[in-house]
């Protein structure tokens, strides 16, 4: 009964969100964001197996204040595995026999729907499979995260048709923003727009320097400039300024490639030094080349009492709508 009470449930939640993208009637992706659908058998799902891959797809998202895991997970057996099902955005579908030699990983993309991920997981048996999902927790959770932003970020460059004209104007860039951002402050190769809500707080903060030498991208210099910067602009009651949380949470670093242009990015959490106030943030550093400066792009978010994992994803989808655009040579 509990089963088929998850079954109906699931099948009023995708048909709500399934919607036609008009390419010749071939549907979107459906479900909600940051959710994970499982084709497994019972047995396997209860089993050493299926509990590895419940533990990878549950694990706590990183940079959060309170724990939160990275998926919502849907388990559905297969011969319940119907068309409606076959609309979700995204799925796994381990698949164990002895007709395979060793564990690996394949990804089909828009197989039933467009904005579809659907990942394969093959091992010879149960006890490899555990193994190997455990082993590469990181390359899973990251793919499908990845996947969720790059979907987030083309609804947003298709939400505003242009970008933020100012941000292009003062930095440079495109970038498309969210609606809603409508407080804005501007100072000298700094733009900071938000919500100003209450509850659920969305902030943009954009800033530059001139470029001079490579090591400004590595994490201790990031963190420091980000103390400078954003403690000088954005201050609080009681002579409070913004700060990075080291001592709470060392932020995560990583550099990165985003559609040809390299980045640092730093992952973490924000608070007021003398001040009730923090949440998480995601900050990307990199090189604009028409200009020979280094622009900063954050996104951070305050919402408390609340959780906050959708909210900065959907947030740091705004960091991958970023572009440089090609300056035209004068004849």
């Amino acid at each position: 009964m509990k089963q088929l009470a998850v079954i109906i449930a699931l099948i009023g939640s995708l048909a709500l969100f399934t919607a036609c993208d008009g390419r010749g009637g071939f549907l979107s992706a459906s479900g909600s964001t940051n959710e994970v659908m499982v084709i497994m058998d019972e047995e396997a799902w209860e089993g050493t197996e299926g509990r590895a891959l419940f533990d990878v797809l549950n694990s706590y998202a990183k940079a959060l204040p309170q724990p939160e895991p990275n998926f919502r997970i849907l388990h559905i057996e297969p011969e319940n595995f119907s068309s409606t099902f076959k609309m979700a955005r995204n799925i796994i579908i381990p698949e164990i026999s002895d007709i395979y030699s060793y564990p690996r990983l394949a990804a089909d993309i828009d197989k039933y729907a467009m904005g579809q991920v659907i990942m394969n997981i093959y091992a010879p048996d149960a006890e490899s499979f555990a193994e190997f999902v455990t082993e590469n927790e990181e390359s899973i959770v990251n793919y499908f995260i990845q996947k969720e932003l790059e979907r987030t970020a083309s609804w947003l460059k298709n939400e505003s048709k242009n970008p933020v004209a100012r941000v292009q104007q003062m930095f440079g860039i495109d970038i498309h923003f969210p609606r809603g951002l409508l407080s804005v402050t501007e100072k000298d190769n700094f733009y900071w727009a938000t919500n100003d809500a209450p509850r659920s707080r969305r902030d943009i903060v954009v800033y530059q320097f001139p470029y001079t030498t490579e090591t400004v991208f590595e994490k201790d210099s990031l963190i420091n400039i980000r103390n400078r910067v954003l403690g000088e602009h954005i201050q609080g009651s009681f002579n409070s300024e913004m700060a990075t949380a080291v001592h709470s949470y060392p932020p995560d670093y990583r550099r990165i490639e985003v559609d040809g242009l390299f980045r640092a990015e730093l992952r973490g959490l924000w608070e007021m030094t003398t001040d009730m106030m923090g949440g998480p943030f995601v900050m990307h550093a990199f090189v604009n080349e028409n200009t020979g400066m280094v622009v900063v792009v954050e996104t951070f978010v305050y919402a408390p009492e609340n959780n906050k994992r959708n909210l900065i994803r959907n947030l740091e989808a705004t960091l991958y709508t970023i572009s440089i655009p090609e300056i035209e040579e004068e004849n």
